[in-house]
């Protein structure tokens, strides 16, 4: 096995620099209105200028093939090397100027310097660019190519012209345009971006060798989030199957599309999969000198810091490396964007790591790359803004003064990955492995997929109470129970007082059924099902224990639904049955009130007396009380 390094990075950015009042100039006017809500989803993104390969009459001033040869064209202008040596071309997008040919053969036409090679073209959303790195990435390592060329390139700003949209809109019927097709609108840009990757380093500057790259799909389990293709997520009719294109381009079916109501999602998968790597020791957080993480939107930032925060597993904000804001969101082009401004900064040093991370909201895909520093760095002027707020064209060394390129770790500092880990952080970082994956699966039960998919019926909905009803009838009890075995009075108490917020609840369940038009009999009598009956048992056995601790892992899930998911289950239940909010006022009540219980048992967690056998106790009755609670929901039909 070779080494694969990339030695030279190329960028292609159309045009000049657009700001946010300028975006309309170029996009247009749909049916002659200014956008409602472009200025809410651009303070929420924080993009403040991107680029357009349009002039202000939307006609197009490059094509995609172009730009992307353009990137690969400054790739190898950069080390001055021949484009007759490379043996291996990989392209990667989102929507290739043509249906077909492959987007790769597009781009090799552009490039008549290159001789005739093998390609590969990697089609998708925001991992695409990665899909070809990979791929040449590996050929390299093989030894079946010596020089590879992976680019990636974006644009999308033809597909958001006026015209486009009014052909769905129809102004004297009062039809407006729906809020899923106009924010990729304000979120989108274009740009291209080239890897050189040899398998050896350079002999003077600086290379980045690629450790290892992994990507990951969860199709299997969430449907579309962004797609273009079909006038709906539920992708059952293809654009090639209306009768005409006109017809479907009155549908909508053509545009790019983006359901926001399921974006949380990217983050939670993409955070799961990043604590998996940790657990595997393929990344170690202490070690990461910078972190490259493709968020589409400033809003997302908050949202990945707020989980790793929770799961022990942050790495400090000042080793973040982004240029969002001045380049904007190019798609899958953006890692080979980010990396080419972080390669010419200056700023990289021998031996550091690079820890990349890219969320795809396409149809939930995650990649994830480490990139070792290789060789020594030099000095080069910057065209873009840095972390936050440097003018553009700034030296690098008025960035670093200014604090918006974070310099080198001191070497006086601690090196935290030589310490033993504590007991708190281990047990925040399992507990938040368990719960990303408990999540993850609840969604691939079938009644909360007929939910999601908006198929839930009346009858679904009083057979997930009926089913619920015996855990909650019973979490007061073994609540108690587990009190009056504990030796610590602190615990004692707290968990008390937890039995005393639980015992009254079942009967406000009972009351939704009864609004519903459920027998109050049927549901008092119902039996429970095998995932009920093997929850209940393992929950009171443990209960029944000595110091049974360790039920701080059931609390954890049981409550952590309550918290994070009830709240969005009435919310969808009651909009998909039409039913009033004391019709759901169960679930609505957890979503609130449970949040109080999970302040609580974080303190626990974090205690000082937390020992790491109490930790894998604790973990592993989290696990089995996820596992029961699946089987549990699973057994509704």
């Amino acid at each position: 096995m070779y080494g694969a390094f990339i030695n030279s990075i190329g960028k292609f950015l159309p045009g000049n620099p657009i700001s946010n009042h300028e975006m309309e100039d170029y996009l247009g006017l749909v049916n002659d209105r200014p956008s409602k809500v472009k200025s809410r989803i651009l303070k929420s993104n924080g993009i403040q200028q991107r680029y357009y390969a349009l002039d202000k009459n939307q006609k197009t001033t490059y094509l995609n093939s172009q730009m992307a040869a353009y990137a690969v064209q400054d790739a190898l202008g950069k080390l001055d090397f021949s484009a007759n040596k490379i043996d291996l071309l990989c392209a990667g997008t989102t929507w290739a100027d043509l249906l077909v040919p492959g987007f790769a053969s597009m781009v090799h036409g552009e490039l008549p310097e290159f001789s005739p090679i093998e390609l590969n073209t990697s089609m998708g959303v925001c991992c695409a660019g990665i899909g070809s790195l990979k791929y040449a990435a590996s050929q390299i390592k093989l030894g079946e190519k010596r020089n590879a060329i992976a680019v990636a390139s974006e644009l999308p700003s033809r597909l958001f012209k006026n015209t486009n949209f009014e052909a769905e809109t129809n102004i004297k019927s009062g039809k407006s345009l729906g809020f899923d097709s106009e924010f990729l609108r304000w979120m989108l840009s274009d740009g291209a971006g080239a890897f050189l990757i040899q398998n050896h380093p350079n002999s003077t500057g600086i290379s980045l060798k690629v450790e290892w790259i992994e990507m990951v799909s969860h199709a299997n389990a969430y449907p579309v989030c962004m797609y273009a293709g079909t006038d709906n997520e539920t992708a059952q009719k293809s654009w090639t199957d209306y009768s005409s294109y006109t017809e479907a381009t009155q549908a909508g079916a053509i545009n790019l599309r983006q359901n926001i109501r399921l974006l949380d999602n990217v983050v939670k998968l993409g955070v799961e999969g990043w604590l998996k790597l940790i657990e595997l020791g393929r990344v170690k957080p202490d070690d990461i000198d910078w972190l490259l993480c493709h968020y589409s939107s400033h809003f997302f930032k908050g949202q990945i810091v707020e989980l790793l925060d929770k799961a022990g597993c942050m790495i400090p904000e000042e080793k973040w490396f982004t240029n969002l804001y001045t380049r904007g969101n190019t798609g899958c082009a953006s890692i080979y964007l980010m990396l080419e401004e972080l390669f010419h900064s200056g700023n990289l040093k021998p031996g550091q790591k690079i820890f990349c991370f890219i969320p795809e909201s396409g149809r939930f895909t995650t990649a994830y790359m480490l990139l070792t520093v290789q060789g020594a760095g030099n000095r080069e002027q910057v065209s873009g803004v840095r972390y936050q707020g440097v003018e553009v064209g700034e030296e690098v060394e008025a960035a670093r003064e200014d604090n918006a390129i974070a310099p080198h770790p001191s070497p006086l500092a601690p090196c935290l990955s030589t310490l033993p880990e504590t007991a708190s952080a281990y047990l925040l970082r399992q507990l938040a492995l368990v719960w990303l994956e408990f999540e993850r699966k609840l969604r691939s039960l079938p009644m909360l997929r007929r939910l999601h998919r908006g198929e839930f019926t009346l009858e679904d909905y009083k057979a997930l109470l009926r089913n619920l009803r015996p855990q909650v009838v019973e979490g007061a009890r073994w609540i108690a129970r587990a009190a009056s075995n504990m030796s610590d009075f602190r615990l004692r108490s707290t968990f008390i007082g937890h039995a005393q917020d639980e015992h009254r609840d079942f009967q406000m369940l009972e009351r939704n059924y009864v609004s519903v038009g459920g027998d109050l009999q049927e549901i008092v009598e119902a039996e429970k099902n095998l995932g009920s009956e093997a929850l209940s048992a393992f929950i009171f056995h443990q209960a029944s224990r000595e110091n049974p601790v360790d039920l701080i892992g059931s609390m954890f899930i049981i409550e952590g639904l309550g918290n994070n998911l009830a709240a969005k289950w009435a919310v969808q239940i009651k909009q998909t049955l039409n039913l009033k909010d004391e019709q759901v006022s169960f679930l609505a009540y957890h979503g609130a009130n449970d949040e109080a219980h999970i302040g609580k048992l974080n303190a626990i967690l974090n205690a000082e007396w937390m020992t790491m056998e109490t930790a894998q106790r604790i973990v592993k009755t989290a696990q089995v009380t996820a596992r029961l609670y699946l089987m549990q929901l699973e057994e509704i039909r």
